[in-house]
């Protein structure tokens, strides 16, 4: 009965924050200017933009290949692309199971499933966190520090290497030898990474003509945005949670708080109808 009860608790906290939102959006902002800025997005950049997003879970899919036993790459992008709009739209990170069943469906064992994911969601970390310091970096003038970061981050994997090394498990050695070496260490480091540069390339062109934001700081703020999405409880479809990240670094960093939520806004509606855009693809295209 009292998960019943958390899961209700929970359940109107999310709702609390996006409903707080909407109401802080509406007095800071107004939805009449949200929608007259509208009319100043080109639609080159928008279709430029969905194909940017699109590339993304091309190096999303890829990753999966290295690590899983399944090659079919267009089987991988549908799971891909309903893990993704799952983990948007269902509360508290529950849209992850959608992976490990769909897996199942495809007879892969619950062993590799659960290796490959955690190993892919470390890299996602470490290259998230690699372009926000690089960013930042490069933002506050420490030009050769950022190139130190880039280069010295993908090690740290080594310490989830060192973790599995007492898992004394032949499928867990296995899955060392055989996936985590070297070259696909820095594979899945360079591939992630690359991940993010599309997607916030891709955020940053769908920004309003009169959001004087810098590619930089639309970075910044892009990886802050993403890095909320480790928070245990989330606005619903992520609205509030995600404008708190994203929104909230451009104001510690001096950006004006209309102009850095109403960033924060359209982001967030790309990265909504994006997903949902490819989720629908998959559906009709790549169901069987």
């Amino acid at each position: 009965m009292r998960s019943n009860w958390v899961k209700i608790f929970e359940l109107f906290f999310a709702l609390g924050i996006s409903i707080g939102f909407l109401y802080l959006f509406y007095k800071v902002v107004g939805f009449d200017k949200l929608i007259r800025f509208f009319t100043e997005i080109s639609i080159i950049n928008i279709i430029f933009a969905l194909s940017l997003y699109t590339l993304s879970y091309v190096t999303r899919t890829i990753r999966w290949q290295i690590t899983l036993r399944i090659k079919d790459f267009w089987k991988l992008f549908k799971i891909t692309s309903f893990n993704t709009v799952f983990n948007i739209f269902l509360p508290f990170r529950t849209g992850e199971l959608s992976f490990f069943y769909m897996l199942k469906k495809e007879n892969i064992p619950i062993s590799q499933t659960t290796l490959s994911f955690f190993s892919v969601r470390i890299f996602d970390g470490i290259a998230l966190i690699t372009v926000f310091l690089v960013s930042y970096l490069i933002y506050t003038g420490f030009f050769l520090l950022s190139i130190l970061v880039f280069v010295f981050m993908p090690f740290s994997f080594y310490l989830f290497k060192f973790v599995l090394s007492f898992i004394k498990k032949d499928k867990v050695k296995d899955f060392q030898e055989s996936i985590l070496t070297l070259k696909n260490i820095f594979s899945l480091y360079f591939l992630s990474l690359f991940t993010f540069v599309l997607k916030f390339t891709g955020f940053y062109l769908v920004l309003p003509k009169s959001i004087n934001l810098s590619f930089i700081e639309a970075f910044i703020a892009s990886s802050a945005g993403d890095l909320t999405t480790i928070l245990p409880i989330h606005g619903v479809a992520g609205i509030g949670t995600y404008e708190g990240g994203y929104a909230g670094v451009l104001i510690l960093m001096g950006v004006d708080k209309e102009s850095a939520l109403i960033a924060s806004v359209f982001v967030h509606i790309f990265i909504l109808v994006g997903s949902a855009l490819l989720g629908l693809f998959s559906f009709l295209f790549l169901r069987r």
